[in-house]
């Protein structure tokens, strides 16, 4: 009887001690942690087998031991501003213009996640980052958020955040370098000697350990690891065995140049790897702090904590994506190809891995569903428990688009890319130091179609083996843009093209023929040299996005069709870049061989003329390939190709 006593006195123990520290109590609803990492790359997290060898990310590994981790998961543009906004709708942004930079902000009709949880009773915090591309609800108390620190823009520095820094370099050169206090509300705050991310790490802090009677929300969008990653952690800098990096002097050149040449590979940075990972460690340990102070209040297991990147990680920051070919900027697998993972353990079974494609718009109604909240019928998002519980597909297809010509469509194991060439200044790392090569990194232009589940690099374009497999993408993804707006400025307002000119006809308008370039400039794309006016013009671009000639067009008439002559109409006056020499090739599957049809030389004249090859022809590719202009420039532009 006494051993019976001694029993059930532990159990009763036991249970109230189990009690006491239950994470959930009856009808409590979940805390929601998102942390958003900036151009993280897809390698850089140390439990991931793909994982760089110089990467240590434990607590980031945390949430994925804690959860699920998606290895086909994908942000809904190679850039932040577009993904961050699909992320707090739900929905493809394309529907209302957000295509890129500076394009069709958040518009005050679009329902966010922090606003339908403000119905649930949360209280929500938005800290750090906040590009959204402008819109008249852009500023996160705008749209849902009961308080807000960090910054509106797509860069901020990491040290320099007060206005004495304003002061000393000046208000315009302050503002071209992205420095200065950061808002507090809707209010200025300077900190002095402090780092961005131990500011926001602090606020996560100080949000979850003042926390009172209401569910938590906290978005927490770092600006790790985004550049200037070459502005460290004065505390960081010994471990990695380097200096701080000397700061822009605007007394020695403009920002544009310096940025140029340290944010953009202009040269390579010795140490350029160590501090991407400098500010990755400084990022994972705030995200330590964060979930061990959640554990200490007894709130981890309740508390459901998302984590991805933005985009893909970028090459100017010495981001690693092994084993994706491309970077942020574009719409190749490390352009748009993400780490997220999702912990919440009522619902999700710990250590768990899912190869189901998924999506940034997806993890809005995935926290709506967790939560109890009734979930919008428009939203292009849908909950992965569905995936994850009785393994769904989510979606039939994923888009992405640019709003010009650049696009991406994923079906099953199928991708189909137009218009994604990219040439950039690479390095090689020995020993953990950068060095430059002469090799330019590059990834291939045209028409793409990749098998994923045998080909995740992309290396081989099966386009020519499986034309029936390119119609019917390109056919999901032309019958998807009809439903989507056209590009519109920040504030809502549709991007008109300057004067078209005349319209002279084209005979491929009939034939629906498309386009893919190397690239294109936002108001000069590919469709542009088939749209019959003679005053719009396809341009490749220059400056920053900018490289050596050859460039080229490449024309997908969709069918095989004989002819022997292209009608060629130049690009305007004042307009850089003009043909000067070419070559034309013609191909029936869309992969082109070295022998051109025929090549030639172009006067500097803005006269329409006729290209003949001197012999009939037959494909239902041509690539017009710009070998030299009549300028000093490196661009390329036409405003009409037709055939005859």
């Amino acid at each position: 009887m006494k051993i019976y006593n001694i029993i059930l006195t532990a159990i009763l123990t036991l249970t109230i001690l189990t009690s006491c520290n239950s994470t959930k109590k009856t009808g409590e609803k979940p805390n929601v942690l998102v942390i958003v990492a900036d151009d993280l790359g897809y390698s850089d997290l140390s439990f991931l087998p793909q994982a760089s060898e110089d990467v240590q990310t434990p607590n980031i590994d945390r949430i994925a031991e804690r959860g699920i981790y998606f290895s086909n998961a994908y942000s809904t543009a190679p850039i932040c501003s577009p993904a961050r906004v699909g992320l707090l709708t739900g929905r493809y942004q394309q529907r209302w213009g957000n295509y890129w930079y500076g394009e069709g902000g958040l518009p005050a009709n679009e329902a966010t996640l922090p606003q339908l949880l403000k119905k649930q009773g949360y209280y929500n915090v938005k800290i750090g980052k906040t590009h959204l591309n402008g819109g008249p609800v852009q500023h996160p108390l705008d749209h849902g958020f009961d308080e807000f620190l960090g910054f509106i823009d797509h860069t901020w520095d990491y040290l320099r955040l007060s206005q004495d820094d304003v002061d000393e370099y000046g208000t315009d050169n302050a503002r071209r370098a992205h420095i200065g206090s950061l808002l507090d509300g809707r209010e200025k705050r300077s900190y002095k000697n402090k780092f961005t991310t131990d500011i926001f790490t602090d606020k996560a802090l100080d949000a979850i350990q003042n926390k009172e009677g209401k569910p938590l929300y906290i978005e927490l969008e770092y600006n790790a690891v985004h550049h200037p990653t070459y502005v460290c952690h004065p505390g960081y800098l010994e471990k990695y065995g380097i200096e701080q990096f000397p700061f822009w002097d605007p007394k020695v050149e403009s920002y544009q140049k310096w940025h140029r040449k340290w944010g953009h590979l202009g040269e390579v940075d010795p140490d350029g790897r160590k501090r991407y990972l400098l500010q990755l460690e400084v990022m994972d340990d705030g995200i330590g702090k964060i979930l061990d102070a959640l554990e200490k209040i007894g709130e981890l297991d309740n508390t459901i904590v998302v984590f991805l990147s933005d985009n893909g990680g970028t090459i100017n920051t010495y981001a690693q994506n092994y084993p994706l070919n491309g970077f942020k900027y574009m719409f190749g697998e490390g352009g748009i190809r993400i780490p997220l993972m999702i912990s919440y353990p009522e619902k999700i079974k710990p250590g768990s891995i899912s190869n189901a494609v998924v999506s940034g718009i997806d993890i809005m109604p995935t926290i709506l569903e967790a939560v109890g909240a009734e979930t919008p019928e428009n939203l292009d998002g849908k909950s992965v428990f569905a995936a994850i519980e009785e393994g769904q597909k989510l979606h039939e297809e994923l888009f992405w688009s640019n709003g010009r010509d650049s696009w991406v469509v994923r079906k099953g194991k199928w991708k189909l890319a137009h218009n994604i060439g990219w040439v950039h200044n690479t390095y090689e790392l020995e020993g953990g130091v950068a060095k430059p090569v002469n090799e330019k990194y590059t990834y291939p232009d045209g028409i793409l179609l990749f098998d994923l589940d045998k080909d995740i690099a992309e290396t081989t374009n099966l386009a020519g083996q499986y034309p029936e497999i390119v119609d019917e993408l390109e056919h999901a993804y032309q019958k998807w843009r009809n439903e989507m707006s056209e590009p519109r400025k920040g504030n809502g307002e549709l991007k008109k093209i300057p004067n078209p000119g005349k319209f002279v006809g084209n005979s491929l308008i009939e034939m629906k023929a498309t386009v893919s370039s190397d690239g294109a400039e936002t108001n000069n794309y590919n469709s542009m040299v088939i749209d019959g006016y003679d005053k719009t013009f396809w341009k490749f671009p220059g400056g920053d996005n900018g490289r050596p000639l050859p460039h080229f067009v490449s024309i997908d008439l969709k069918r095989i069709v004989d002819f022997s002559s292209v009608r060629y109409i130049p690009a305007p006056d004042k307009v850089r870049g003009r043909v000067a020499a070419f070559n034309i090739y013609i191909s029936e599957d869309g992969l082109y061989n070295e022998n051109p049809v025929v090549s030639g030389v172009l006067p500097d004249s803005p006269t329409p003329m006729k290209i003949n090859f001197g012999k009939q022809a037959s494909g239902r590719y041509l690539k017009f390939e710009v070998i030299k202009v009549h300028d000093s420039s490196q661009e390329a532009a036409i405003a009409e190709i037709d055939i005859e």
